[in-house]
């Protein structure tokens, strides 16, 4: 009696039984016959790469089930013997990655050495690329595995590389072990496409879901393979790669708080690297007393918000209390700190008893002054401090303390900030990374306050800080800026509401000094009373003595921007009839905005009260407005036609042309009613809409460049100029605009390189199995791509050979 194979073979190589060509069988029947006529003449075998017995195999068409693979039963008419465990789509997985990875890393000019290994499982358990040219190793760890054995294999791998990448394609232990030491794991899975599978490589990191990419979407760096998700994270600085000199991040084990004691010495060094640094907390150096055991030299790591701990007290841990130990390293050894969330200072006779501290350790004086200190006194900076009356420089000023800080690393944030107030955006500690390259992971959180205090003490006094560019993920100042303001020299503001409005007049200040407009407006620093508070104009006295009346007024700052503001309005007023469309209306909002401050104004001077505008945002002074004239009416004037348009009203008989608005150094010390500040929130709203509206042309024609500029300048309008309210409205438009610019980032030229690298790679390996016809055609698509992308010298030598090659089988031809 025959036994029919009942088996669901779905995979099966070609060529012979040991080749590493992997199919895949399509499921339906309509499929299948496409599969076929597509293979027509190839054998397929149950591979031996595949764990299988390496027999020829047979194609099983059905209408009413899963079409399959199937083993030709033996002379007996029995199925036969066969003992592969894995039948499914995904049990050739290991070939089509080691295809694929094979043919991307060849796109990038390497020569990998690919090896499938077999760790107790079969022959699909892990499948190794090596890459001799730049010493790396990349491992797709497919297999299930226990970390001792995974342990094993990291030594041995990396001890024979200079960097090695580890890509999982299960979720388990080991993966999420790796996660919890460098922040994410890179993860890999297959999708059947046809008769093919598709090679997707994921990302997961902490908190969010695995987010798939497609292998050619991905790139391979000094430092290993990145992907778009991963290149992220690393510009915002969440995670480093460890190829990058960061550290892995500690494993933590729970401590009892309560049975914790330290006193600091002084004099003891500050590591000022270490594996072991937070953002948020600062690592000190102390002597640690646990309950019952005894004491020990050892590093505690606080909370930024916690003052430093003094030689006068003992201090007990309090809170939650972990310890933090590194991976073994054969240069630094195992390091080890105590984390811990606040402390308590210990009373004098329990203090004495533990060891650490005796009453005659205090200092009266010092020990009070100590906690004004912001930075601990081992970390000097050592850059050029400005002298004079601006900043301070005392040596008896907290102001004064000195702080380490890297010359080059501060000229080139500098430089970075400097940028940004060009382009007139802010920006964020991890953007501003990014573009000045300084490494967070290794700066704690005081010393890259010390860092900005070294940016700005580089200039006079008068200048604006650049510091106060950088902000939080919410777009509000720095929480050290009270710090940053106090070494220079400068009055501290009393408040949030206070710091932020003088964080938003330097910003300005700072758009302002380095922007390459002729018409620049430098407001003065808001002034600050002795309490920190903003100090209020004094208002005009209500006796009107004759003497008073004949005296004339003078003018400020501000009513210079006002005037500023008529000339341009009036100018804007007349140009208004001339124009139509588009252009009439940007110019009508721009008037009406401009019409709307200067009746603000008005009203505050007919009631006799201050115009309190600083108080406004950066976009709701007069010079601002006038600015915004005078660019308006430079936008749209060469689009003006020579006579009124016959719709609109008459314009005022003038034969005068509007004269040039010369925009002084205004001082922005008033803010607005609330007619103001409405009317400021309008204009940027229809600032913001007209980007939008500029952004979708850009789209449309598939400008890139144009429409990130727009992105660029809409984006800081809507955090820092919109409510609330009008943010939530338009959060959706910008998600959909920064979606847009960040996908096209990636197509704009990569996949376009890719492309031709490819065609570049088969027209150096197949040209002489190549006819006349196909090498043509080839040839006449890499020409065409070359146009849009920039070949390397090599890449042009091979079109150049690929030409003469088909010169002379085209003369060939004609011989023949």
């Amino acid at each position: 009696m025959s036994v029919v194979d009942t088996r669901l073979v779905q995979t099966a190589v070609i060529g012979t039984r040991d080749s590493d060509q992997p199919v895949i069988l399509p499921e339906q029947p309509y499929n299948l016959d496409q599969f076929r006529r597509h293979f027509q003449g190839e054998r397929f075998w149950c591979g031996t790469l595949l764990g299988g017995c390496g027999e020829e195999l047979m194609t099983k068409r059905y209408e009413t089930k899963v079409c399959h693979f199937a083993h030709f039963p033996d002379r007996t008419s029995n199925a036969a013997a066969c003992h592969r465990i894995a039948n499914g789509a995904d049990s050739a997985d290991h070939l089509f990655i080691k295809r694929d990875v094979i043919l991307w890393l060849k796109s990038y000019g390497f020569r990998p050495q690919a090896e499938l290994r077999n760790l107790g499982h079969g022959p699909g358990d892990a499948v190794d690329f090596w890459l001799p040219k730049t010493r790396q190793r990349i491992r797709f760890q497919l297999g299930h595995q226990d970390y001792r054995t995974w342990y094993r294999a990291e030594q041995e791998l990396d001890t024979t590389s200079e960097q090695m990448n580890w890509i999982f394609g299960v979720d388990g232990p080991i993966s999420a072990n790796m996660m919890q030491r460098q922040g994410y794991a890179l993860r890999v899975k297959c999708e059947t496409d046809g008769s093919d599978r598709r090679v997707l490589i994921g990302t997961e990191h902490p908190g969010r879901s695995v987010t798939w990419s497609a292998l050619d979407e991905c790139r391979l760096t000094p430092d290993g393979l990145v992907t778009p998700v991963l290149e992220e994270l690393l510009s915002d600085g969440s995670v480093t790669q460890y190829g990058k000199g960061a550290w892995r991040r500690p494993a933590t084990f729970p401590l009892r708080a309560d049975q914790i004691v330290f006193a600091i010495d002084a004099k003891a060094p500050t590591p000022t690297r270490s594996p072991l640094a937070a953002d948020g907390r600062y690592i000190i150096t102390a002597d640690v007393k646990p309950t019952g055991s005894r004491i020990i030299r050892a590093h505690v790591s606080l909370p930024d918000d916690i003052p430093i701990p003094t030689e006068q007290y003992v201090y007990r841990l309090v809170g939650v209390a972990r310890l933090l130990l590194t991976d073994p390293d054969p240069r630094d050894g195992v390091q080890w700190a105590v984390r811990a969330d606040g402390v308590t200072q210990v009373g004098g006779i329990d203090a004495e008893r533990t060891g650490l501290w005796r009453p005659a350790v205090a200092l009266a004086e010092p020990v009070r002054k100590l906690p004004e200190v912001p930075a601990p006194a081992q970390r000097p900076i050592v850059v050029p401090t400005a002298t004079g009356s601006g900043r301070s420089s005392s040596a008896g000023s907290p102001s004064a303390a000195p702080a380490r800080v890297d010359v080059g690393t501060a000229a080139r944030v500098r430089a970075a900030l400097q940028d940004f107030a060009r382009r007139r955006t802010p920006t964020t500690w991890s953007t501003l990374a990014t573009v000045a390259r300084v490494n967070l992971a290794r700066l704690s959180p005081p010393e890259r306050r010390d860092l900005l205090v070294a940016v700005d003490r580089l200039d006079s006094p008068d200048k604006p800080l650049l510091s106060a560019l950088v902000r939080d993920a919410s777009g509000h100042p720095l929480p050290d800026m009270p710090h940053i303001i106090r070494n220079l020299g400068l009055p501290v503001p009393a408040d949030n509401v206070t710091l932020r409005l003088w964080c938003n007049r330097e910003t300005e200040r700072a758009y302002q000094d380095q922007s390459t407009s002729h018409t620049r407006v430098l407001p003065a620093r808001l002034a600050l009373r002795a309490d920190g508070k903003p100090s209020v104009p004094a208002q005009p006295e209500k006796s009107a003595a004759p003497k008073r009346i004949d005296k004339p007024i003078q003018r400020g700052p501000m009513e210079q921007g006002v005037d500023c503001l008529r000339q341009a309005l009036q100018a804007a007023e007349e140009l208004l009839p001339r124009t139509r469309g588009q252009h009439h209306k940007r110019l009508s909002d721009t008037i009406k905005g401009a019409r709307s401050r200067l009746s603000a104004f008005d009203v505050a001077q007919a009631k006799g009260t201050p115009y309190l505008d600083w108080l406004g945002s950066r976009a709701d002074t007069p010079n601002h407005h006038a600015q915004l004239l005078v660019k308006a009416i430079k936008t749209v004037e060469p689009y003006a036609s020579h006579h009124p348009v016959p719709t609109a009203e008459p314009p005022k008989t003038s034969t005068s042309t509007p004269s040039p608005v010369n925009v002084g150094s205004a001082r922005c010390e008033s803010r607005a009613d609330t007619s103001g500040s409405e009317s400021s929130e309008d204009l940027a709203a229809e600032q913001f809409d007209v980007l939008v509206n500029q952004f979708k042309e850009a789209q449309r024609a598939l400008d890139v460049d144009r429409a990130e500029s727009i992105y660029r300048m809409a984006n800081p309008i809507y955090r820092l100029q919109l409510s609330p309210a009008l943010q939530h409205q338009k959060h959706g438009i910008v998600g959909e605009m920064r979606t847009w610019v960040g996908e096209q980032q990636s197509n704009r030229s990569s996949v376009l390189l890719k492309r031709c690298q490819r065609l570049i790679h088969r027209m150096r390996e197949e040209i002489d199995a190549m006819s006349a016809d196909v090498l043509s055609a080839l040839i006449a698509e890499v020409e065409a791509l070359s146009k849009r992308v920039t070949l390397s010298d090599t890449e042009q030598r091979v079109l150049t050979r690929a030409r003469q090659h088909l010169q002379a089988l085209r003369d060939a031809e004609k011989t023949t």
